[in-house]
């Protein structure tokens, strides 16, 4: 079995990895990780819930041009504001090789009040600002926000691992064949 990500990021494909270990559905199956860089051909950070479903559906199909698998995945972090707090948590999408995709999201993380401020307000970029905030350069590829707003407690690759995880059962799992 074949499974394109549109990432070459060693945390995505570690949590992919992971996760497929974990994961019922792939037991005694030789699996196959393919990872790939591809565009989203929209903006590139998503505004809205809408763009951010293009933006991931864009990236699994254009996986799709690239390389034939059994499935497609994409999955990135986002933002989003409900009532006067910001949100961070994971979004994943999947495609198969038929065309049916399901969409779905890690739990959501309140964004502390100064990063809402830095990201929302000033329209800054997290990482930038997780790494002046952290005093370590590149604060992202080593802890992601995460696991700095939780003290460790989660990581960015158990973010994946449970979005992952979420996102495959509706593929398998008898009840979403009825």
């Amino acid at each position: 079995m074949k499974i394109a990500i549109w990432t070459k990021s060693p945390p995505k494909v570690a949590a992919i990895e992971e996760a497929i270990k974990k994961c019922v559905y792939f037991k005694w199956k030789d699996i196959e990780i393919i990872p790939l860089k591809v565009n989203s051909d929209i903006s590139d950070m998503p505004v809205s819930e809408e763009e951010n479903m293009a933006w991931a559906y864009n990236r699994a199909n254009n996986c799709k041009k690239e390389v034939k698998a059994d499935f497609y995945i994409w999955m990135e972090w986002w933002t989003t504001i409900i009532w006067d707090k910001a949100y961070l948590f994971w979004v994943v999408y999947i495609l198969d090789n038929s065309w049916n995709w399901h969409y779905w999201f890690s739990n959501k993380m309140e964004v502390p009040e100064y990063f809402r401020k830095k990201i929302y307000d000033e329209n800054l970029e997290l990482w930038p600002v997780l790494s002046e905030a952290t005093k370590q350069e590149n604060a992202s590829k080593k802890w992601w926000a995460f696991a700095h707003w939780s003290d460790d407690m989660l990581t960015r690759k158990d973010q994946f691992v449970l979005a992952f995880l979420s996102w495959i059962v509706p593929f398998f799992n008898k009840y979403y064949k009825l």
